[in-house]
């Protein structure tokens, strides 16, 4: 690639280095959601697009890594303590699988590998078995189906 053509991505990497300087608050929220969804587009159109697979649990992956990241900051919210749907729940303790989640590199790294981790194991198994079409579509919403089942009855533990 030549310098000219390297120049909207230098320009957009700028804009967005310089945007917490000059956006209100909301604003900046609005562009970190959109960014966001943005990145659910791409792995939609890549997975879809070019692969002529329809995947349903792209919300499963996305779910987890906002999962993740969101123990760290329940964790934050209440003090580093107990946090408030585990009181209610009758916990007197955190769980072994929460500790972690204080510090915010783990908390991070939890939000990217898990999933990942999660898809690759899906990924070997679809791929595999050589399944296409609507089983495929199938096999993805029933995952994400099967694993809102567990959040929710788990619920003393993970809020649901």
């Amino acid at each position: 690639m030549g310098l000219l053509q390297w120049l909207p991505f230098v320009l957009l990497l700028v804009a967005l280095l310089l945007a917490p300087q000059y956006l209100s608050d909301f604003r900046l929220s609005q562009l970190g959601k959109f960014l966001t969804y943005a990145i659910i587009a791409v792995g939609l159109d890549l997975i879809w697009g070019y692969g002529g697979m329809l995947s349903l649990g792209q919300g499963l992956f996305f779910g987890l890594g906002a999962y993740g990241f969101a123990m760290y900051l329940k964790l934050q919210a209440s003090g580093g303590k107990l946090p408030d749907f585990m009181f209610w729940s009758g916990l007197e303790s955190l769980p072994w699988f929460w500790a972690p989640f204080q510090n915010p590199f783990i908390a991070v790294v939890a939000a990217l590998v898990i999933p990942a981790l999660i898809a690759g194991i899906l990924g070997y198994f679809v791929f595999r078995s050589r399944v296409q079409g609507v089983y495929f579509s199938i096999i993805t919403q029933a995952l994400t189906l099967l694993t809102s089942i567990w959040f929710i009855g788990q619920q003393a533990y993970t809020g649901g």
